[in-house]
């Protein structure tokens, strides 16, 4: 058994970006971004779980996706356990995509040598090669090898040579691909509709066999092992092993999710709406797993979610996002008892109330007009144009995210 949250920060997220270009016109002209996720900031405590809640369209499963790294990030900084798992500044992003360029065009070059020396040579190489054909293999192997340096050479020099100019660290660039898959076992993903993810053709031991095969090196014994114990811990019977997604319910697909995610025993597991797709009456009993698993292995959750009433019960803290940007991040049972961003106290309005008559006295905050896009937000803070308590001030500028009481964090105007 684990205890409860700590005050190690596992996950840290600064200014996380994540934009879609927008291309138009017969050149495919790039003429603006939808701003999906727009500078959003948050800690997650070891052990603990953190709700992320906002209306549909709002970024909460982009930011998630974001994270994890399974959308790359336009810009801003992602560390688990201090490991840098995006781009630390957006500068290091460009210098890397540049160096790329210029690495295809050192290849280039290089093949064109390469052409170059074969044309004055080859008749005699050729010759050669045909007299002693155990050369030809190895010439091959050279000349691969030789455009392989030539793209290695120009993007490394290219970089170090960018980065001194910019005075940009190491640190700042993301991963490599290999880092990055060195990283994935400790960070895992529970899907929000699991008919689509789960594969159709593969059997549950398949399935959840699978990151075992990509990961680790486990015998067939030792692999099924494995599995039966991970259907075990989530209270799926072991017969189930050899059966296909479509024969089971849609909460019984969901522990297969679950299974999966927990295959390499993660760390942290961003949970994208996992109640969405379900029953009212199969939700409570996958919350109530997710939170014994974490309590028997210490797990870290970002939990998001629409459904508040479920956030309210799982989570430690709760960040509400609007239009890609968190509005507010405050401690579960501040929050929903004393909100502070406009917002925030609409959403919450929205919760029915089963007491009748705490329904009949709840004061319910009606938002007049449409969400505005994400690809051309309102000038100022995001939500001026529906918040009921709206100033000047908010037409103009951009509300910082400032802590205001202990622990207790909000951007807007009207607690600066």
């Amino acid at each position: 058994m684990f205890d409860g949250p700590s005050t190690r920060k596992l996950v840290e997220v600064r200014n996380l970006r994540m934009y879609f270009p927008i291309y138009t016109g017969l050149l495919r002209k790039h003429t603006g971004d939808v701003k999906a996720v727009d500078g959003v900031n948050f800690d997650i405590f070891e052990g603990e779980t953190l709700g992320l809640v906002g209306e549909s369209g709002c970024g909460k499963s982009t930011c998630g996706r974001a994270v994890l790294r399974l959308h790359e990030p336009t810009g801003g900084s992602v560390q688990l356990e201090g490991q840098e798992l995006g781009w630390g500044n957006i500068v290091a992003r460009d210098i890397a995509r540049r160096a790329e360029r210029v690495a295809t065009i050192g290849f280039f070059v290089g093949a064109a040598l390469i052409v170059g020396l074969l044309a004055m040579t080859g008749p005699a190489l050729w010759a050669l090669l045909m007299s002693q054909w155990l050369l030809f293999p190895v010439a091959l192997a050279a000349l691969v090898g030789a455009l392989w340096a030539a793209y290695a050479i120009s993007r490394s020099m290219y970089r170090a040579a960018a980065s001194r100019k910019a005075g940009v660290s190491p640190e700042d660039f993301a991963p490599s691909e290999r880092a990055l898959r060195a990283l994935r076992p400790t960070m895992q993903m529970v899907f929000q509709d699991p008919q689509a993810s789960l594969n159709p053709r593969m059997t549950v031991a398949a399935i959840i066999g699978e990151p075992l095969s990509e990961h680790t090196r486990m015998s067939k014994s030792e692999r099924d092992a494995r599995i039966y114990e991970l259907l075990d811990a989530v209270g799926l019977n072991r017969d189930f092993a050899n059966r296909y997604p479509h024969e089971f319910s849609g909460g019984q697909r969901q522990r297969i999710g679950i299974a999966r995610a927990l295959a390499l025993n993660p760390k942290f597991i961003v949970c994208d709406e996992p109640i969405a797709a379900l029953d009212v009456s199969i939700q409570a009993q996958v919350v109530n797993l997710l939170e014994d698993l974490q309590e028997k292995m210490g797990l870290t959750y970002l939990f998001i979610s629409h459904d508040l009433s479920m956030v309210r019960h799982i989570a430690d803290r709760v960040a509400v996002m609007y239009l890609g940007k968190v509005a507010e991040l405050a401690p579960r049972d501040a929050l929903f008892s004393d909100p502070l961003h406009p917002y925030t106290k609409a959403l919450l309005s929205a919760v029915p109330e089963p007491d009748p008559a705490l329904h009949d006295v709840a004061e319910r905050v009606i938002l007049q007009g449409d969400v505005p896009s994400p690809s051309n937000p309102p000038k100022g803070c995001n939500f001026c144009t529906r918040c009921p308590a709206v100033m000047d001030v908010c037409r103009i500028e951009d509300p910082e995210m400032k802590e205001v009481r202990p622990g207790r964090f909000v951007a807007c105007h009207l607690h600066t």
